[in-house]
């Protein structure tokens, strides 16, 4: 992230190496999975690309509802928290739409409204749901380093190799690019709220790891 080992108070750097190291994990099997070695590989297809599509849109749509929840549920030590999630809430709450018009610009037939999440999409969303409305909802944070990382880290590897299987004048990739470019901008600001969740909260540590490690 950036930090000077100087900068780095040495709970948040336990905290961060903890989350290095279940991150390295997640992207190796992601790099691993069919998907992705298909990418890598130059052999994805658009239909694949559009199925991909088609699955994740209805996941993308609820991001904004899990951050929204997670702030109705911060104890009071961490109200100065909801409004760094807001922030970012606000940023992302119609990002949905501008992967729907990828999906359309591809040949995407549905009707928005007609998609829904897959089964893996499915329990995501009722983990991630369950731990925004728990009395520790501050740790959704270990979830929102493995998706925006994966926005920031994974996406820039994959997007080139997409582009030349599929060519570079189709416009289907503006969510891809959108989030490789700012997810880094996200990233620090989460690290902004790692900082006061810890200040507030001794144990948050675990609990953040451990959702990590669960949405990855």
């Amino acid at each position: 992230l950036g930090l000077a080992e100087a900068e780095t108070p040495a709970p948040l750097a336990s905290l961060l190496r903890e989350l290095n190291a279940v991150w390295h994990e997640y992207r190796s099997r992601v790099f691993r999975s069919p998907f992705a070695c298909r990418v890598l590989e130059g052999r994805i297809t658009s239909a694949e690309y559009v199925t991909w599509m088609e699955n994740w849109i209805p996941q993308v749509r609820v991001g904004s509802v899990w951050m929204r929840e997670a702030i109705r549920n911060l104890p009071e030590s961490l109200r100065p928290l909801g409004a760094l999630i807001e922030q970012h809430a606000t940023e992302e709450q119609f990002d949905f739409k501008i992967l729907y018009q990828d999906y359309r610009a591809l040949g995407g037939p549905r009707d928005i409204d007609e998609l829904t999440r897959n089964p893996g999409g499915e329990a995501l969303n009722a983990f991630m749901m369950a731990t925004a409305r728990s009395a520790h909802s501050f740790s959704l944070l270990g979830g929102t380093y493995i998706i925006e990382g994966t926005g920031q880290r994974i996406i820039p590897t994959l997007l080139p190799r997409l582009r030349e299987s599929l060519g570079p004048g189709v416009s289907a990739y503006r969510f891809l690019q959108y989030h490789g470019e700012n997810d880094v901008q996200h990233m620090q600001r989460w690290l902004q709220c790692l900082r006061l969740v810890l200040a507030a909260e001794p144990r948050a540590s675990e609990r953040i790891v451990a959702t990590a490690r669960a949405v990855a």
